[in-house]
């Protein structure tokens, strides 16, 4: 996503498709659903932590204005996301200095090892919230083991796509 209004084109419909998904469809109690996290992992790698976690919160909160849910979750999850993206985007991204310059250049490996731990962290904050010590730890963990796995490969689709669709451009 070099351009910024392809990147805002992007946003718009993830924010949108999220707050249809949280509005209209309920899947499972076990399962949420975070299209809106790939905004923040695909955000540009030079970004500092402050920027990420302005840019997390403001998507946060549009994603919880456009839901159901109780306004400031989402925010806060994605603005803890944005805390830890650069330290684990230093951790996860190969070593390579011309493949470290953007997520595009990282592969789809390295973006699953990238988003992994970014969903894990989401999905911690926003469960807590949810839960809020009434829900049983089992039923938490569970929601968080499933949740985790469909989103890091959600991600990974998207990842995918937007992929995709770049090596089409370059030949």
């Amino acid at each position: 996503m070099r351009s910024p209004v392809k990147y805002i084109i992007v946003a718009v419909l993830l924010i949108l498709a999220q707050g249809a998904l949280d509005n209209y469809v309920n899947i499972s109690i076990y399962l949420d659903i975070a299209m809106c996290l790939y905004l923040l992992l695909a955000l540009p790698v030079r970004w500092g932590t402050v920027p990420t976690m302005l840019a997390g919160f403001v998507i946060g909160l549009l994603v919880d204005i456009l839901g159901n849910g109780i306004l400031g979750m989402s925010a806060a999850a994605m603005t803890a996301a944005g805390l830890c993206r650069r330290g684990i985007f230093n951790l996860t991204a190969p070593k390579e200095n011309e493949k470290r310059q953007s997520i595009e250049t990282i592969g789809i490996r390295s973006f699953i090892y990238y988003s992994a731990p970014l969903t894990v962290i989401y999905l911690a904050v926003y469960i807590l919230l949810d839960s809020s010590g009434f829900r049983p730890a089992g039923f938490c963990l569970a929601r968080l083991g499933i949740s985790a796995a469909v989103n890091t490969a959600l991600m990974a689709f998207l990842y995918a796509i937007s992929s995709d669709n770049r090596k089409r451009r370059m030949r």
